[in-house]
């Protein structure tokens, strides 16, 4: 694999801590601004609003630009995002800024992968897919917890930035050593067609689903874990650690795993998964067992991140390989599909904790877990599974020579 695949895992471990990260601040950051936990987590709602409606078209208005160029300014702009949070007055102001790192982190993300799977061979397409996918696994492991300690030590807005620096070394990195990526000539018209495949929808669906269920849970994990195991912001900031090494684990292994069987069957395992570690969260924090709950949660992290960010990467391997001509618009429905999840999340989870507490919030995400399965269920029958899912490495040959082509 082209070891210049891993500066782009630096670039989406940037987005991600900055993503992570406010989920570990959002008490201090309502204090703060003189708001509510609920109200302040509508922060994950915006940027996740904004880019998922901005994502696409963003994408299919700069598809002709070189990669490298536009990942360059998509950093660059991101910094420039998160040094407006780290300075926002109010609510208002860090909604704008918001707003901005959204944009940033829509045309850096869906690209990144794209740049990723050009500079690949066909049958290294999923463990570049998941190298890439893996710098955010590793902001799960470090960037978010690191950022909370920040946060926590020198305030919230230190958290900021924390990810302004780091989205500015993204920028310097890709612009000394990544190599010259050509952008795609796709139609104008590639995400409509796109959207006629019936497999590429319910890849969407699932794709929704899956980050619908597991940020119901991560956005409000501090007030969760608080409420079922008692423990502070130190222990928070534990859990966000086992919950990302969770993550990256399944992010080293799901490229080996999905070589040896069939996507559906990885996606029902997997969605099978999460929907058990919700459940038993929800008895952990409905029965206030705060001993037995410190014991329980953090190996039950550990595999609900494991098992998310398998189907995570999963999916973007799938939806590149059901249209290897028009990747980076298919990845970028990907994206905007998991960002309408994480914006509809945002919003559920907050009502959720308002009206039903904090039991109920696992007990939503699990429910949409299920129902996330039922959708692999409804599109990947046994017999379909590999025609539906995976790459055939006659399209991934005819896909992926044109882009080394241009590039040597």
């Amino acid at each position: 694999m082209n070891p210049r695949i891993y500066l782009l895992a630096l670039g989406t471990f940037t987005v991600g801590t900055e993503g992570y990260v406010i989920a570990g601040v959002l008490p201090d950051v309502a204090h703060d601004l003189h708001s509510t936990v609920s109200m302040c987590g509508q922060m994950v709602t915006v940027f996740a609003v904004v880019y998922a409606v901005a994502g696409p078209p963003l994408i299919g208005r700069f598809q002709r630009v070189p990669l490298k160029r536009l990942l360059i300014r998509a950093a660059v702009g991101f910094a420039a995002a998160n040094a407006l949070a780290a300075a926002s007055p109010d609510l208002l102001a860090l909604a704008v800024a918001r707003v901005l790192a959204a944009v940033g982190a829509a045309l850096f993300a869906a690209p990144a992968a794209a740049a990723a799977a050009a500079l690949s061979e066909p049958e290294e397409l999923p463990r570049a897919i998941a190298v890439t996918a893996g710098g955010n696994a590793i902001a799960l492991t470090l960037g978010a917890p690191i950022g909370t300690v920040v946060g926590a030590a020198l305030g919230w807005r230190a958290s900021f930035g924390f990810v302004t620096a780091l989205a500015l070394v993204t920028a310097a990195a890709v612009a000394a050593w990544l190599p010259d990526v050509p952008g795609t000539a796709g139609a104008a018209g590639g995400r409509l067609d796109l959207l006629r495949r019936g497999a590429v929808r319910w890849g969407l669906v699932t794709t929704f689903g899956l980050f619908l269920a597991a940020y119901t849970m991560y956005t409000y994990l501090a007030p969760v874990a608080r409420r079922s195991t008692g423990l502070g912001s130190t222990g928070v900031a534990a859990l966000m650690v086992v919950f990302g090494a969770g993550g990256f684990t399944g992010g080293r292994l799901i490229g080996s795993v999905l070589a040896r069987h069939a996507l559906a069957n990885v996606l029902r395992t997997v969605l099978l998964l999460v929907t058990g570690c919700l459940a038993l969260l929800t008895l952990l924090t409905v029965a206030h067992l705060h001993t037995t709950a410190r014991i329980m949660a953090f190996p039950l992290l550990f595999a609900f991140g494991t098992a998310w960010w398998s189907g995570g990467i999963s999916q973007q391997t799938r939806l590149a390989g059901l249209a290897p001509e028009q990747r980076p618009q298919a990845l970028g429905l990907h994206f905007s599909a998991q960002f309408l999840g994480v914006a509809v999340a945002g919003a559920l989870g907050g009502v959720t904790l308002s009206t039903i507490g904090a039991a109920g919030v696992p007990a939503v995400a699990g429910a949409i877990a299920l129902a996330a399965l039922m959708s692999v269920r409804q599109v990947m029958p046994e017999a379909g599974a590999a025609r539906d899912g995976a790459t055939t490495p006659a399209a991934s040959t005819t896909s992926a020579a044109p882009d080394r082509a241009r590039m040597e």
